[in-house]
């Protein structure tokens, strides 16, 4: 997957932050920060009693829809982005995390969970 402009360190980077906000300003807690070979950001998080994870593409800010230029501005938006609850039928990994993401992957969920890592963070 090819997202133009996306660098592996500016993926790192992004991770780094977001994790770093889900430990200090919860909720949600974030467990674990990952960046695919795809290039996109995986964390799973919990809210309550909910078991969640997400998966975000590094090419769109999530909250305005543009080309991300900050990596804390946008570690901040993908924070505030997260879903609270389960969304419907969702993609449930062997840890009991129930997935989403916006932009799904040709591979699916499932694979590209699985799939290698740049960098974990947990």
């Amino acid at each position: 997957m090819d997202y133009a402009g996306v660098t592996g360190q500016w993926a790192v980077t992004v991770a780094r932050r977001l994790h770093c906000r889900g430990i200090e300003t919860p909720p949600p807690s974030i467990d674990e920060t990952w960046v695919g070979t795809d290039l996109a950001l995986y964390l799973r998080y919990r809210v309550g009693a909910h078991k969640l994870a997400a998966r975000f593409r590094l090419d769109v800010d999530p909250s305005s829809g543009a080309w991300p230029t900050d990596a804390d501005q946008f570690a901040t938006a993908v924070f505030h982005a997260l879903p609270a609850e389960p969304e419907p039928d969702p993609f449930v990994d062997e840890r009991g995390y129930r997935w989403w993401s916006a932009a799904v992957p040709h591979i699916g969920l499932a694979a590209a969970v699985q799939s290698r890592r740049i960098v974990t963070i947990s």
